[in-house]
């Protein structure tokens, strides 16, 4: 039997506001105890998604599409249960590419007012075309005839930029780092663009001195921040 390409765990079930919780591609949930446990203790409940980690290096466009999709698929269809429970308070909080499933949730859901997206993309093509640790979706998707503009439009259902305009009304907040190797700066400025050409207000918060996975665990131990931010306007 083939591994699940995404696993959900639940923690704080007694509690009323709710955050989707979405790890790092590669990443499992346990590497996020603290701050989901910090969540907890402020009175969320926190339902965990992490993936497997070989989606990208061996799987293709279309898997991309379809994972996203059903994750995305999953989280409306708690969002509608929960409602029925009384529950009204919905965010996601999305890290690394655990953002992409974050974004396109915030744009597709109504319910989910509140986001927190951290370390993101502009154009998960380009990503793909320009890192050098996932060269093989690269190969790959060169071998089924793409190059990287038509990957992008291929990929655009779960593209930040493309979902940016839908976010309108959405509180959101930014995480992005200057020094980042694995999403580099100059992509996830493309996102914070696509929200400002869009006319979506935001909080930034810019990281000038590490990379990728010291800012992430800088930003996860500022836990104040983001968690004052998804605690507004709750009950």
């Amino acid at each position: 039997m083939s591994k699940p390409l995404f696993r959900v765990k639940e923690f704080g079930l007694q509690n009323n506001k709710v955050i989707f919780f979405f790890a790092g591609m590669g990443t499992r949930t346990w590497l996020y105890a603290w701050p989901i446990k910090r969540m907890v203790k402020r009175g969320f409940r926190v339902i965990a998604f992490d993936f497997e980690p070989l989606i990208v290096h061996r799987r293709d466009p279309e898997t991309y599409l379809s994972v996203i999709q059903s994750v995305v698929d999953m989280v409306n269809d708690q969002v509608n249960d929960l409602k029925q429970a009384g529950i009204t308070d919905f965010s996601v909080f999305g890290f690394s590419m655990g953002t992409l499933p974050a974004i396109r949730s915030a744009a597709t859901i109504p319910d989910i007012e509140k986001a927190v997206i951290m370390l993101t993309y502009g154009s998960v093509a380009e990503n793909i075309w320009s890192w050098w640790f996932i060269r093989p979706a690269k190969t790959r998707a060169q071998r089924l005839g793409y190059t990287m503009k038509s990957l992008d439009e291929k990929l655009a259902p779960l593209t930040p930029i493309a979902n940016a305009p839908n976010l309108k009304g959405k509180k959101l907040l930014l995480y992005i780092s200057q020094r980042d190797k694995i999403i580099p700066y100059e992509q996830a400025i493309q996102f914070k663009e696509s929200l400002k050409s869009a006319e979506i207000d935001f909080n930034l918060i810019e990281n000038k001195r590490f990379g990728h996975n010291l800012s992430g665990l800088n930003n996860f131990r500022n836990d104040t921040v983001w968690l004052d931010f998804l605690n507004q306007n709750s009950a």
